[in-house]
């Protein structure tokens, strides 16, 4: 049997009360402010992501989310039932609706996900597999409700002048076992939520929002759309999850029908398009100013799944004007979407490229020749050929957008004078390097050239782990191979840590007090090690690891026993609270931790952790 942790990632649902200014109108609710019923209620925003790695597709069901208030009464934030692929939110928070709630105190929430008709796939020998389901006595999945108590100390106060906000995690580190061993391969729920009111930390995440264009307002350059959040048809009657207000500014990047633009003249591309057109917003939520800062637009036929049909993936492999796309997902003009292995993509000298990032230059425009391997892209065109027999899109008289592309290796060395690092790649948009033919671009995977331009090389050394966010270089331009827009070292951030005891220990910890948690490793099992940007390293007794809170001792810390969960605020309530439990009947079989490690002395600063007991 072959377990594989798929621990790097979780969801993470926020809901933040907001005024009449931010929200127009929202779901269940009334815009009317003089009505006595909109004085009784607060206006709610509901988010989702999910973070690097794990599962090719995740896409269930959400039936509900509820919040309770502490009389009991129990209130719905969901307009309907959404069906969503959690894996496709890995570097955004995903607006998925506003709603109007009553005033008072929440004390509970609650999401219903529904699994009867689920399609998860996970990597397997690089190929993805749909997986089978299972809960923890191996009974297959229906309808899953996951309760979590909001700490007693913090509760979600909904008051009239007042902003709230309210983070909730669906935690897949400590949710999701995947047996790779079994064919199919099995998933094992354990299901975790976490929560958290008023978080005075950020994972630095862009929100996305989607839906139709309802209003502009051109003196200001400020917009207003529909949420219609996923892949939710946007409906001409104009049906939606609520309403939100986007400002823009001079920085703010457009693309409109395959045209781009920044600023003034990017807004007045999109000022031109008619009300109910397709938009999507990446930006900045701030529930304290009650804005949504748009940094890059999207509308028209730039969105995927309008007109066209749309491949969305990374380029693996080129031969003339022919790509090949790995782990694809396909967007129908209709709205279907399907996940398939490899798809092919016809280019041609009509062939319209754009680049996120990028701005329109009528003396140098970008061409076919411009996409490489290990690009990432986005493809609108014909979709032809069967699931089985093989798909393939043709986009001769399409277009493709180049999208941000995200590398992972260990420094080679570092060039500061020319502004690059050579590197060894090992991860092209979280996919192995093996998958990827180099054939023609001139570039090598064991010696891979970034140029860093500007980008701080002071604090990297040969041997260190980074990851690079940027665009690949022209098909056959290479070296250097990659123009980086962030370097990150790995080394300390981004990090997660897993421990599974096997069989659960009633004694896990060296010490343990406010000050952090010392770890006993006796008797772990398999798992026992921090995970940086697809880099597994294993943790040694000696010196024993070490879990330590923030410095201000704010995070998200939740236990879970039975089918209870229970979530602090504070490190030091949350030890308090774990140490009575270890000292009555409770014994530990798993710790979950996110933050920030350093290896030196295994020591994680975290700001997420989650413990299971039995």
């Amino acid at each position: 049997m072959t377990w594989k942790y798929r621990g790097r990632s979780s969801f993470l649902f926020i809901i933040g009360l907001l005024m009449s200014g931010f929200l127009v109108t929202a779901c269940g609710g009334n815009s009317d402010g003089d009505s006595a019923a909109s004085l009784e209620k607060g206006e709610v925003v509901l988010s989702l992501t999910d973070a690097e790695g794990d599962f090719e597709k995740y896409e269930v069901e959400i039936r509900s989310i509820r919040l309770t208030k502490q009389n009991g009464d129990i209130v719905e934030t969901l307009p309907e039932t959404t069906r969503i692929d959690f894996a496709q939110y890995v570097e955004m928070e995903e607006i998925l609706t506003t709603a109007s709630i009553p005033l008072g105190r929440y004390t509970e929430a609650t999401m219903v996900l529904d699994y009867t008709n689920a399609d998860i796939q996970v990597e397997v020998g690089e190929v993805s597999k749909p997986a089978v389901v299972q809960d923890e006595n191996g009974n297959a999945l229906g309808t899953l409700e996951v309760r979590v108590k909001l700490d007693t100390k913090r509760p979600l106060v909904v008051a009239p002048g007042l902003i709230a906000h309210l983070s909730l995690d669906f935690d897949l580190n400590a949710t999701h076992e995947v047996d790779t061993g079994l064919t199919p391969p099995v998933v094992t729920v354990r299901p975790v939520l976490i929560a958290d009111v008023n978080p005075d930390f950020d994972d630095l995440k862009k929100h996305r929002l989607r839906g139709p264009l309802v209003r502009v307002d051109e003196t200001e350059e400020s917009f207003q759309l529909g949420i219609r959040p996923f892949r939710h048809r946007i409906h001409r009657d104009g049906r939606h999850f609520g309403h939100l207000k986007v400002v823009t500014s001079s920085e703010t990047t457009y693309e409109v029908d395959g045209v781009t633009g920044e600023g003034r003249e990017g807004f007045k591309l999109l000022a031109q398009k008619p009300l109910l057109t397709a938009v999507i917003v990446l930006g900045e939520l701030n529930v304290r100013n009650r804005t949504f800062k748009a940094q890059e637009v999207l509308a028209g036929s730039s969105v995927p799944g309008g007109d066209l049909d749309a491949v969305r993936g990374s380029v693996t492999a080129r031969n003339g004007d022919t790509l090949t796309v790995r782990g694809a997902s396909l967007i129908r003009g209709e709205g279907r979407t399907v996940l398939h292995r490899d798809v092919r993509v016809l280019l041609g000298e009509e062939t319209h490229v754009t680049k996120q990032g990028h701005h329109r230059d009528e003396s140098d425009p970008l061409s076919k020749d411009d996409i490489s391997v290990g690009q990432g892209i986005t493809v609108f065109g014909r979709i032809t050929g069967t699931e089985t027999e093989g798909l393939s899109i043709d986009a001769t008289v399409g277009r493709v957008r180049m999208t941000y592309t995200s590398i992972a290796g260990t420094v080679k060395g570092v060039r500061t004078d020319e502004g690059e690092l050579e590197m060894v790649l090992s991860f092209m948009n979280g996919r192995p390097i093996a998958i990827y033919d180099f054939t023609g671009t001139g570039s090598s995977p064991a010696a891979y050239v970034v140029s860093t331009r500007s980008l701080g090389l002071a604090e990297i050394s040969e041997g260190d782990p980074v990851q690079l966010r940027g665009h690949v270089a022209p098909f056959g331009s290479a070296p250097p191979d990659f123009t980086a827009q962030t370097v990150i070292d790995v080394k300390g951030v981004n990090a997660s840590m897993a421990i599974h005891w096997d069989p659960a220990s009633a004694s896990p910890f060296l010490s343990s007090s406010e000050a952090g948690l010392e770890l006993d490793l006796n008797g772990v099992g398999r798992l026992h090690h921090v995970f940086r940007s697809r880099f597994a390293t294993a943790l040694t007794p000696e010196p024993a690891p070490w879990v330590l809170p923030k410095e201000n001792g704010r995070g998200r810390y939740a236990i879970r026993q039975g089918r209870t969960i229970s979530v602090h605020s504070d490190f030091g309530n949350f030890v308090n609270d774990l140490n009575q439990r270890l000292d009555g009947d409770g014994v530990l079989d798993r710790l979950h931790a996110r933050g920030r490690y350093t290896g030196l002395n295994q020591t994680m600063t975290a700001r997420r952790v989650t413990v299971g007991l039995q």
